[in-house]
């Protein structure tokens, strides 16, 4: 009898059959042959074998299945994942640390009532205020080299199991530390940045030092931020020619919310798409059980995603992204 997440994925891929006009209900403008460009997004259990078979062109996935070091995924599970040639990148954050995972010292932290509690002797990279969204994690100094010792050995690991790229989270992080009333609760350093503008060229800094790292052997090796997308005010376009494409969550819709910063934040995208490179939107608009609304919203972002030419990720309102959704 199938588990409760299999009957999900039936009922959702049939839904997204229903608006991607597979059927025979003829294609909408800008939908030529009905064919929405789609990317898959999963952080928690990938399975090997249906990645393989979902049939997508580009797929982002955790490292590891849990988050522990543990599940992994070693070679022999990216070379099943890429079999249909699938591009298969690694969701890599580098603007937060978190207390599940592999790298983490207890002697910084533990975990209280389900909040990080940063301990004193922490080392001063280490945010002391875990973020309300996420309270198992806390910002880094990300221009330290503290930080950077605890990345190259992540990267190295991602490179030796066959991934083709990095997706990289938590860019907007320079915001946080470039505007004192975002991270008021912070104890200020000196050599903390003194401005966005400050903040912003850290981390640029810091993307292009990784996007050089994974290409220097590996010229076609993938690396996309995520987000973020208004440091292109401060890119004197070294930042656009180290990254291979973005990727943009709640662009068109914030869960069942019309998102109010459209107009502020697609012109940085159409400017990636316009230098050659993907766009990746995921917006979390489909729901367990969706209603007329929840159909005619996710009708609703995939032909305008598509109409910007950007690849479409309708995922669940959870935000959890812990499930396979076949194509």
């Amino acid at each position: 009898m199938p588990g409760k997440h299999q009957i999900l994925c039936f009922a959702f891929c049939a839904l997204l059959l229903m608006v991607s006009g597979c059927s025979s209900v003829p294609a909408e403008k800008g939908t030529e042959d009905a064919a929405f460009k789609r990317w898959h997004y999963q952080l928690q259990n990938a399975d090997p074998a249906q990645l393989a078979a979902g049939g997508y062109e580009i797929a982002v996935i955790d490292p590891t299945a849990d988050g522990s070091e543990e599940t992994r995924y070693a070679q022999e599970h990216l070379e099943q994942m890429k079999a249909n040639g699938t591009t298969v990148m690694a969701y890599f954050s580098i603007g937060e640390a978190s207390s599940y995972l592999d790298y983490w010292n207890p002697d910084w932290g533990t975990e209280r009532d389900g909040v990080l509690q940063i301990a004193e002797e922490a080392p001063e990279w280490l945010g002391r205020t875990p973020n309300p969204d996420w309270p198992e994690s806390v910002k880094v100094r990300y221009w330290q080299e503290a930080w950077w010792d605890i990345l190259e050995p992540e990267l190295k690991k991602i490179k030796k199991a066959g991934f083709d790229g990095v997706y990289l989270d938590i860019v907007d992080a320079y915001y946080y530390w470039g505007n004192k009333a975002a991270h008021v609760q912070e104890s200020r350093l000196v050599s903390d940045p003194q401005s966005e503008r400050e903040a912003a060229e850290r981390m640029m800094f810091l993307v292009e030092r990784i996007s050089g790292y994974m290409k220097k052997d590996s010229p076609d090796f993938r690396v996309y931020p995520q987000n973020a997308e208004s440091i292109f005010d401060y890119d004197d376009g070294s930042y656009l020619a180290a990254i291979d494409g973005i990727g943009t969550e709640d662009l068109w819709y914030d869960e069942t919310e019309k998102s109010s910063d459209l107009d502020e934040r697609l012109p940085y995208l159409k400017k990636v798409r316009d230098a050659g490179k993907n766009v990746l939107s995921v917006d979390y608009v489909a729901a367990e059980s969706p209603t007329r609304e929840d159909q005619k919203r996710i009708k609703d972002y995939m032909q305008r995603c598509t109409d910007e030419g950007f690849f479409c990720f309708p995922a669940m309102n959870d935000r959890e992204l812990d499930r396979f959704i076949a194509k």
